[in-house]
């Protein structure tokens, strides 16, 4: 895990980020080409990625574990939730941060129609390209094709990237992450009772998630399991 001291904000990564308990389902590809780079020599071809695809795919759950791993790999990295980001001003936070051998810059949809921005990734892509041994890893809501990118060159950079479309999980699925991270809390959570929450909830996995927060809160404070009955008692369904 990085320390705070590394980072230009105050940016804490989720804990329970991992390689080990992200359920893969359609996107093996992305999720094999990750695991490789903190492990493998350095590859020009492989110094930049692009992650894209709709909300509550992974996205940034695949940047943390990523930094996770360059971290237990002995190699810094740095992350940066560019919808925090998106002003102006806030462009500085790219200065130097070239230097890592990861940077994780997350949701680049948020600042790319900026011209400040577009021009500060453009410079920032020209110097990680000149220091040819870090990677530079983003995620979008849309592909390079679709981003409202406001200069023509940065477009042709993302366009070097490999790039993974980042595929929505079944219902299936949404139950085994939910599971996984039920499990994570020190949580039990029963077939029925997930199949329950899809049933009745957002299939959005960032609602889905924060529902389980709430009831890993319900469940401490009531010390109780969480069962069926406890279930539709907290949510009131």
């Amino acid at each position: 895990m990085l320390h705070e001291q590394q980072l230009p904000l105050p940016v804490q990564l989720p804990v329970h980020a991992q390689f080990s308990n992200f359920i893969v389902g359609d996107n093996a590809q992305a999720h094999a080409h990750l695991r490789r780079l903190p492990l493998a020599e350095w590859q020009p071809q492989d110094q930049f990625t692009l992650l894209f695809g709709g909300s509550g795919r992974g996205k940034t759950h695949l940047l943390c574990a990523l930094c996770e791993a360059f971290a237990d790999a002995g190699h810094s990295s740095i992350y940066l939730p560019l919808t925090e980001l998106a002003t102006p001003e806030a462009v500085a936070a790219l200065n130097g941060i070239e230097s890592y051998d990861l940077i994780a810059l997350d949701d680049i949809h948020a600042v790319i129609a900026i011209p400040e921005w577009a021009d500060a990734l453009f410079a920032l892509f020209n110097r990680v390209t000149d220091k040819r041994n870090s990677y530079l890893v983003c995620t979008a809501l849309q592909s390079t094709a679709r981003l409202p990118i406001a200069l023509a060159d940065l477009r042709s950079r993302l366009q070097l990237a490999v790039t993974f479309h980042l595929k929505t999980l079944s219902d299936g699925e949404k139950v085994e992450a939910l599971q996984q991270h039920a499990k994570i809390r020190g949580l039990e959570l029963a077939n029925d009772v997930g199949e329950y929450m899809m049933q009745r909830l957002s299939r959005d996995m960032h609602q889905l998630m924060g529902v389980l927060d709430d009831l890993d809160k319900a469940s401490m404070a009531r010390q109780r399991r969480l069962t069926l009955p406890f279930i539709k008692q907290i949510l009131q369904f």
